[in-house]
């Protein structure tokens, strides 16, 4: 055990030669019972005995609880491979534990860490893709697989995701030369993400600075392991392992509770322990390590580790996927006949599965870090390297599936399918008298969420489609896809619509008409419990009119196939530009001061609309088209967006429309 131990801690280890000599050596009697066998183990915490703790066998599979005594009565397996030791854990303590060897009394003497954060301590280094080359400083040396997945998650790039400074800094950082003139851009010196460096850069539209009295509280999720005093502090702070890493293991292991009445992220709602007790050796660096995780029999001194069942739970997700926010722009507060609090909902996720039948047998680690099945344990020693010492160095083999995966599976990364699962469509049509009727069923049939959820940027896009032998019909009314589907121009009736500056051949012009009443749907919070009437709810009935394309262009005029018939609004359209489509969507609208819809969250003044789909919710659309066969085919599709089309073609971003889902339905009725 003490060569895994110096080698966990960075120390020089000699080779040991271990092989035995002779083949004719006589077998060795094994030392010790072979049959179970119980210790009685009292626990104390800071020298009195302690209810409540738990008492276990190091990499066994039961656990006990102490009494009011600090007694527990421990039931050893000496088949269980590696040191044979009985672990006691609480939460204001570091685990500890002692050799076993038979039935025996013993004392584990538990001390309480300090629970004060020390300012002065510095964030580890998560270390490279690679464990080669690194050292006990970094995570990788030892937890290999786990720092694999989280090296690919959206966590790890968290505080140095471009979108994310392109709207904290109102930069564009993909234009470049004239495409940001282009834009509406003007070049001009800013702060570099990451070095904080004044270097030219594309400035197109308001940054957090420009519009709030602060940071936007954007560096308190993205950026949390900024050293230092946490909270408030500005993301172009973050530089280093700060902008790296983002969201990495010292941060999160770091939480020892979590605060559901304070603000996100490390502004208070992570309550986090940096440690600043002295370090007993210097192997171990400055402070004694201090480490909090699921797991109770963690007894490597490099960790420090303090049992948490807190990341076994929902609500340390709730630390950042929980955001009721004020209204941040400067002088500007929320309507408080809508909002009385004074605060708008713009990160919601934790308060939807809460009150989802996910809750409380599924927690979110439950799909977003399933079970890796492939795993010995945290470190994944066993499974790297030959040789290894099962026990207090290298850690216990686990059962399968109980070490979970650090990816945090989601829509950014479709080889997880999680969108795929998250959705289903049905479609049902009849026909009569040369008009295709479908309805389009959408249903939220696997998260504890609202699809979609999280970034209120994001939004669900249903489009609708009708064929007769392979020939697309000619839509004529029914459900459309609303203005943040996304549209190159827009015309309300008292405009001109001959002339479309931008227009190109091929384009669609799509008409539609207001029809006065509005979607009483069942949306989160005032959306859905009864607090808002329909028309406060603000998703208008619109209905598709008719459609024409663009055939020819001389300088802003438009020839077009068909005219246009009259409606209430006009959208040209291209490419993934939907607006007006035979559709449906489904988004958290944030609007801005000057009523631009789908806006940041720094920039929300209000939520115009909120029709996202709860947990288990379904949402019909109708659809009529023009058809003249006896057997026309529907075909629909849902697709997952990342970012409204006009924000980000203002800022040079590729929009990601990622298939959820796709169904069809063929012949007359179905």
């Amino acid at each position: 055990m003490l060569l895994l131990l110096l080698a966990c801690t960075g120390a020089p280890v000699d080779t040991v030669d271990t092989d035995l000599p002779g083949d004719d050596t006589a077998p060795t009697e094994p030392e010790g019972p072979t049959a179970p066998y119980v210790v009685t183990v009292t626990v104390t915490l800071d020298g009195a005995p302690v209810a409540d703790a738990i008492v276990k066998q190091g990499g066994g599979v039961g656990e006990w609880a102490t009494d009011a005594d600090g007694r527990a009565v421990v039931t050893v397996d000496p088949t269980v491979a590696g040191d044979q030791m009985v672990v006691a854990a609480h939460p204001r303590a570091r685990v500890d534990g002692v050799d076993v060897e038979g039935p025996a009394e013993v004392t584990i003497a538990l001390v309480s860490y300090d629970p004060s954060d020390n300012h002065d301590y510095v964030f580890a280094d998560p270390g490279p893709e690679s464990h080669e080359g690194t050292t006990t400083a970094q995570c990788s040396h030892c937890h290999v697989t786990i720092h694999h997945d989280w090296f690919a998650s959206p966590h790890r790039t968290a505080a140095s995701n471009p979108v994310l400074h392109d709207l904290y800094a109102g930069t564009a950082a993909t234009l470049t030369g004239t495409a940001c003139a282009e834009a509406g851009g003007t070049w001009g010196t800013a702060p570099e993400p990451g070095t904080g460096t004044a270097v030219e850069r594309c400035l197109v539209g308001a940054s957090v600075a420009d519009t709030t009295d602060g940071t936007g509280a954007c560096a308190d999720c993205h950026a949390p392991g900024i050293n230092g005093e946490l909270g408030g502090r500005d993301l172009l702070e973050a530089t280093g392992i700060a902008y790296d890493a983002g969201v990495h293991c010292d941060v999160c292991h770091h939480v020892s509770d979590i605060d559901l009445d304070a603000e996100p992220g490390v502004a208070g709602r992570l309550r986090i322990v940096r440690p600043s007790e002295p370090a007993s050796s210097p192997l171990f660096g400055i402070y004694a390590p201090l480490v909090f995780g699921p797991l109770v029999d963690v007894l490597n001194p490099r960790m420090g580790s303090v049992h948490t069942p807190l990341f076994h739970e929902a609500k340390l997700c709730a630390g950042c996927h929980e955001q009721l926010q004020p209204v941040l722009v400067a002088g500007v507060e929320a309507d408080a006949a809508r909002w009385p609090d004074g605060r708008l909902p713009i990160h919601t996720t934790y308060t939807e599965w809460e009150a989802s039948p996910m809750n409380p047998s599924a927690p979110c680690q439950s799909c977003h870090m399933p079970p890796d099945p492939n795993v010995g344990n945290a470190a994944d020693l066993h499974n790297e390297f030959e040789d290894v010492m099962i026990g207090v160095g290298a850690g216990w083999e686990r059962p399968p599936g109980t070490v979970r995966t650090h990816s945090w599976y989601g829509p950014r990364q479709p080889e997880s399918n999680m969108l795929a699962l998250a959705a289903s469509l049905d479609v049902s049509t009849t026909l009569a008298e040369g008009t295709l009727t479908a309805a389009v069923t959408v249903a939220n049939v696997g998260p504890g969420h609202a699809i979609p959820t999280g970034e209120p940027l994001r939004a669900l896009i249903l489009l609708v489609t009708a064929t007769c032998d392979g020939l697309e019909l000619a839509p004529t009314g029914g459900d459309v896809v609303p203005d943040y589907g996304g549209a190159l121009a827009t015309r309300t009736a008292d405009e001109d619509w001959v002339e479309w500056p931008g227009a190109a051949v091929g384009d669609t012009l799509r008409v539609v008409q207001l029809t006065g009443a509005w979607h009483d749907y069942q949306g989160y919070g005032p959306f859905g419990d009864g607090r808002f009437s329909p028309e406060e709810k603000g998703l208008p009935v619109e209905s598709l009119v008719g459609t024409a394309t663009v055939l020819a262009v001389d300088g802003d005029r438009v020839t077009l196939d068909t005219p246009l018939p009259p409606g209430d609004r006009a959208y040209r359209t291209r490419g993934q530009a939907h607006a007006g489509a035979p559709g449906f969507a489904f988004a958290r609208v944030l609007t801005g001061a000057e009523g631009t819809r789908m806006v940041p969250h720094f920039q929300a003044v209000d939520v115009a609309s909120d029709n996202r789909l709860l947990p288990g919710a379904t949402w019909t659309s109708t659809h009529t088209f023009a058809a003249p066969c006896a057997a026309p085919s529907v075909h629909a599709t849902l697709l997952h967006r990342d970012y409204p089309l006009a924000l980000a073609t203002a800022r040079g971003w590729t929009v990601t429309d990622q298939v959820m889902v796709e169904a069809e339905a063929s012949g007359g009725m179905r």
